[in-house]
C-alpha cells in the first residue's frame, strides 16, 4: 500500500472514530479569536473573512463532526452587531459562532495589558527580568477589571450553552487568554451539569522560577484555573513537565505525580499531556 493510501485510510478511521465520539456529545470551542471576522462593505452587506491560523484549521476539523459552537471576542463593529449565528466555512461545513462584546476598557486590559504582552512575554521567557515587567496599580486594574472580567464572561456564555443541551458537552479552551475560565465554569455549574473540559496551551510553559515574575495572587489564580480542567495539553513534553513543576512549587495543597502526568488539586485530577499540533 502506498503512503497516500495509508494516509487516506488513517484519515478515514479517524473521521469514523470522531463521528462516533461526537454522536452523543456537544462541542464548545472557546478562544480569544473566532474562525471568522465580519466586515460591512460600502453598500451595507456583511462580508465574512475566514481565519487562516493553525488553531482555526486544527479545530475546524473537529467541528465538522458535531453541532459545534465557537465562542470568541468580537473584533469588529460588525462582529458586535451580528452577535451570533451559523457560518458556512470554506470546507462546506457550517459552524455556529458567538461573539462576546466586553466593554472597551475591559478588553484593553484583558488583551493588550495582561494577555499581550505580560503573559505572552513571560511564557516565551522574553522579559528583561531586572527591569521589567513593572506590576503596578494599572496592571492590577487591567487584571481585575479586564482579564478576570473577560474570563468570567466566557464562563457565563459557556455555561448557558452547557445548560441548553441535553447531551454531554466537551469544552475546549484555547491558550493563554482564557486561563481562568475553567474554574469560573466549574464554580458556576452544579456537579451533574459540569462538562468535560480540555485546555490547550499553544505557547511554551517556562519553569517555576520564571513564574515568580508574577505576583502570587495572579500566579495562583492561573494555576488554580488550569487545574480545574480534566485534560491540559501542551506542545511539548517539557512544557507539560514545567507546568507540573510550577504547580509543585507555587500551588499550595497541590499533589503532583510526574510519572502519571497528573496534578491532584481541590479533590480533582488534571491530566497533563503533550499534543504537538
Amino acid at each position: 500500500m502506498q503512503d497516500s493510501d495509508l494516509k487516506a485510510s488513517k484519515c478515514h478511521r479517524q473521521g469514523t472514530w470522531l463521528a462516533d465520539f461526537f454522536s452523543d456529545r456537544a462541542l464548545v470551542v472557546a478562544a480569544s479569536r473566532g474562525p471568522v471576522t465580519l466586515q460591512t462593505d460600502q453598500v451595507g452587506d456583511t462580508q465574512f473573512k475566514y481565519g487562516e491560523g493553525g488553531l482555526v484549521k486544527a479545530l475546524l476539523g473537529l467541528c465538522r463532526h458535531t453541532d459545534a459552537v465557537w465562542i470568541a471576542c468580537a473584533r469588529t463593529e460588525a462582529d458586535t452587531a451580528w452577535r451570533s449565528g451559523s457560518v458556512a466555512m470554506a470546507d462546506g461545513n457550517d459552524i455556529r459562532v458567538q461573539f462576546l462584546s466586553p466593554e472597551a476598557l475591559a478588553y484593553e486590559g484583558y488583551y493588550n495589558v495582561i494577555a499581550n504582552p505580560l503573559l505572552w512575554f513571560l511564557q516565551h521567557s522574553m522579559w528583561d527580568v531586572p527591569r521589567a515587567p513593572m506590576i503596578d496599580r494599572a496592571t492590577w486594574q487591567a487584571w481585575e477589571n479586564g482579564y478576570v472580567a473577560v474570563n468570567r464572561l466566557f464562563a457565563e456564555a459557556i455555561a448557558d450553552h452547557v445548560r441548553a443541551t441535553s447531551r454531554s458537552t466537551l469544552v475546549m479552551l484555547q491558550d493563554y487568554h482564557l486561563y481562568l475560565v475553567a474554574r469560573f465554569l466549574r464554580d458556576r455549574l452544579r456537579p451533574r451539569e459540569r462538562p468535560t473540559m480540555l485546555h490547550f496551551v499553544h505557547v511554551p510553559w517556562p519553569g517555576p522560577e520564571y513564574w515568580r515574575i508574577l505576583p502570587p495572587a495572579m500566579r495562583q489564580a492561573i494555576l488554580d484555573g488550569l487545574c480545574a480542567v480534566d485534560l491540559l495539553g501542551f506542545q511539548t513534553h517539557e512544557d507539560g513537565l514545567n507546568f507540573i513543576r510550577t504547580c509543585e512549587s507555587h500551588l499550595p495543597r497541590a499533589h503532583v505525580n510526574f510519572k502519571r502526568g497528573r496534578v491532584w488539586y481541590r479533590n480533582h485530577a488534571t491530566h497533563v499531556r503533550d499534543f504537538p499540533i
